[in-house]
């Protein structure tokens, strides 16, 4: 069975066309914010898909997920670039839980 978080995650992920997506740890982010708990990170965005990409999750999930179950969902981008530059094993994770769960 998935966890709440999994299946929020998973939801994201499909709506964003199966980019790298995961909660938001010390490996990505210092420190603490509000919100931390159910910030979700997604990789490999470039700069001209995140308004499009923003405005389905919110119409297509973010909203649903607060009228429903009162979480508000953060989500933040990281561009290709800032992938490469920062964050590059992200892709190797997630391919390796794409090969683990497909």
């Amino acid at each position: 069975m998935v966890n709440e978080r999994e299946e929020i995650r998973r939801q994201v992920r499909e709506i964003v066309g199966n980019r790298p997506v995961r909660w938001t740890d010390h490996r990505t982010t210092k420190g603490d914010f509000p919100g931390r708990d159910w910030a979700l990170e997604v990789f490999d965005v470039p700069s001209t898909e995140r308004r499009e990409l923003i405005h389905r999750l919110f119409w297509g999930l973010l909203t649903k997920l607060y009228d429903e179950k009162r979480v508000a969902l953060l989500v933040l981008f990281h561009t290709p670039e800032n992938t490469d530059r920062y964050y590059a094993w992200v892709r190797e994770e997630h391919a390796a839980q794409q090969a683990g769960t497909t």
